[in-house]
């Protein structure tokens, strides 16, 4: 009798094994095979996320540049999840450095908030992946983000547009994220709003993070090669750090928005960390691994 019950107690452990490796390998794993796909530009709700500078995408292997554009589609259309395409294996990491040149490159994806690559028996990404994405805000919230946005980012693009030169732009946009703004610390539940182009164009109110995506979404919108580049090495995150690089007439320049505007008093303009090569900035800041040489 105990003999029975033990090997039917074994049968039935190897059945719901079998099922949930049946679940795992088979069902969840292609239960939202649909790959994403760009759509029809007057479809996207906010942004299209077109005629942007992708340096750090260019950075990145062939399969994680695939990864990028699933993942930048995915987040331009709201979708809750996807399921990646790519062929071979990325760790954890690797998307991880996937996710942050997306968030570098696109300053207009202010909703963008976090992912989850839900796992099958692995940490690795591969084809059929399933990935959820999480938002700072809804479609709709987003759209009317935007609207109160616009009213004063475009204040800058339409002068910038009037100015004879890509330096007199490049000038304008710097000086005016300094007049217009105000370096402020911000609380605990403000991390994204400050950490984006949300604040700075909303109330004028912003850090780092802030004057460095601004400077690079007005910068797309010129039609001005410009990255977002950062410190973020240390163990205290308010010691982190994000400034620009900016190509004119051929050569990579670094600009610090926020450390000109500690420098600057009233109505005079401080230039200390505006338009410098890499030998001399980065005697101040830490060279994030990657970026141009000047002579690009």
């Amino acid at each position: 009798m105990k003999d029975k019950l033990s090997k039917s107690i074994w049968v039935l452990i190897w059945i719901i094994a079998i099922a949930v490796l049946t679940y795992f390998f088979v069902f969840y794993r292609l239960a939202d095979s649909q790959k994403v796909e760009p759509i029809d530009e007057s479809q996207y709700s906010v942004y299209t996320g077109r005629n942007v500078y992708e340096y750090w995408r260019g950075t990145l292997p062939e399969n994680q540049q695939q990864l990028y554009d699933e993942l930048k589609e995915a987040y331009l259309q709201f979708l809750p999840t996807f399921s990646t395409q790519v062929e071979g294996k990325i760790t954890v990491k690797q998307m991880s450095d996937v996710y942050t040149a997306l968030y570098q490159d696109h300053p207009e994806i202010f909703w963008m908030d976090s992912y989850q690559a839900v796992s099958t028996l692995t940490d690795n990404i591969n084809k059929h992946k399933k990935i959820e994405l999480y938002y700072a805000y809804t479609e709709a919230e987003s759209k009317e983000i935007k609207s109160r946005l616009e009213k004063n980012y475009l204040k800058i693009i339409e002068e910038a547009r009037e100015q004879t030169t890509d330096f007199k732009k490049i000038k304008l946009v710097h000086d005016r994220l300094i007049q217009t703004t105000t370096y402020t610390k911000y609380g605990k539940d403000e991390v994204h709003e400050y950490q984006s182009i949300v604040e700075i164009f909303d109330t004028g109110n912003t850090v780092c993070a802030g004057y460095s995506f601004a400077f690079k979404f007005i910068m797309d919108e010129l039609g001005i090669d410009s990255i977002v580049s950062r410190d973020v090495s240390h163990a205290n995150k308010s010691n982190n750090h994000s400034w620009n690089m900016v190509k004119l007439s051929g050569t990579w320049y670094n600009l610090d928005i926020t450390w000109d505007g500690e420098k600057s008093k009233d109505d005079v303009i401080a230039y200390n960390y505006f338009l410098e090569k890499n030998d001399s900035f980065y005697r101040t800041h830490k060279m994030q691994e990657g970026i141009p040489t000047n002579e690009e």
